[in-house]
């Protein structure tokens, strides 16, 4: 068991989101990176969905009962009794240890799972965080001081101390473009001529006005611009979707986006590329590969693969422990 003992940012209880429930309103949610999310859990011995925290900023949790955890995030960053941690390990926690989670050095958010799951009700078939309607979770809201986070004990078979799993990287250098495939949608062809090359020739940069609901990005040379303007209905929206406010900037929704809305659709981040985008930071910046229906399905057969190796290499450096 975890106590939380400082809370400098926001924390909350994630899996891997609300699914078929859409068409009563209500989001989605769940983890940014889904990908690490899954083999953080796997690392750990969990089922792939085991609730973990998703926390943003600074938080310090004492141990009050043995556990073990593994930040699943690539460019996580915490000390373990001001020692410090790495991203892809199992950390054996005995009571009275402090961790600290800082803010990671990739993206905004750290993921910290727990082996057996954080132990909170399932509402609507998941256990993530609905902030903006006030359940799931740790009774619908953020972490706060003095919460005590209970986990599931089982035996089970996680990865073996001392064996570190390189977690997913999204960019070989912080410094570099976030290079992102793309599959155009409906009112992509609706852009004006010069818009459409100015979409994969130009960088777009984070904005500070980003959230779990959505990333906004900035043109770096010139906004983009419809041939004429366009008045849309309303229309289903999901994660993944880019959407062409007013200002000529773009939206990518996330997973905690509303599920619907009136932008014009330019298209889709490849699912298998959403995950990347949580480790952008505010005033870092992407690119975009503009692909069709085959050359996506490829790419999303290459992560697959990449899946399964990642998992081979978690099954066989795993041994049988207790949480206790």
């Amino acid at each position: 068991m975890l106590k939380v003992v400082k809370a400098q940012g926001q924390g909350i209880v994630s899996d891997l989101g609300r699914w078929g429930h859409q068409h009563e309103g209500v989001p989605i949610g769940g983890v940014l990176d889904s990908f690490s999310f899954r083999l953080g859990n796997l690392a750990l011995g969990n089922a792939a969905n085991s609730a973990c925290l998703e926390l943003m900023g600074q938080f310090d949790f004492v141990c009050t009962r043995p556990c073990r955890v593994l930040l699943a995030n690539r460019g996580a960053q915490a000390l373990l009794n001001n020692k410090q941690v790495w991203c892809g390990e199992v950390l054996v926690l005995q009571e009275g240890d402090v961790l600290r989670t800082k803010p990671p050095c990739l993206g905004m958010w750290n993921i910290l799972c727990v082996q057996g799951g954080v132990d909170v009700s399932e509402v609507m078939g998941s256990r993530s965080t609905c902030l903006a309607a006030g359940f799931g979770g740790l009774q619908g809201r953020a972490l706060q001081v003095g919460d005590e986070l209970h986990f599931v004990r089982q035996w089970t078979a996680s990865l073996r101390p001392g064996v570190r799993l390189a977690m997913p990287l999204a960019r070989c250098e912080p410094s570099a473009h976030l290079w992102l495939h793309f599959l155009p949608g409906p009112e992509f062809v609706e852009l004006s001529e010069d818009s459409q090359h100015l979409f994969a020739r130009q960088c777009f940069k984070l904005s500070t006005q980003s959230s779990k609901m959505g990333y906004r990005l900035e043109a770096s040379e010139s906004p983009l611009y419809l041939k004429q303007k366009m008045s849309l209905r309303s229309h289903a929206v999901h994660p993944g979707m880019v959407q062409l406010p007013p200002d000529g900037g773009l939206v990518v929704l996330l997973s905690d986006a509303q599920v619907t809305g009136g932008y014009p659709r330019l298209g889709c981040v490849l699912s298998c590329d959403l995950w990347k985008l949580s480790q952008l930071a505010p005033g870092e910046s992407l690119r975009w590969v503009v692909v069709d229906e085959q050359k996506a399905q490829r790419l999303l057969t290459k992560h697959e693969l990449d899946d399964r190796r990642y998992q081979y290499a978690i099954e066989s450096n795993k041994v049988i422990t207790d949480v206790d």
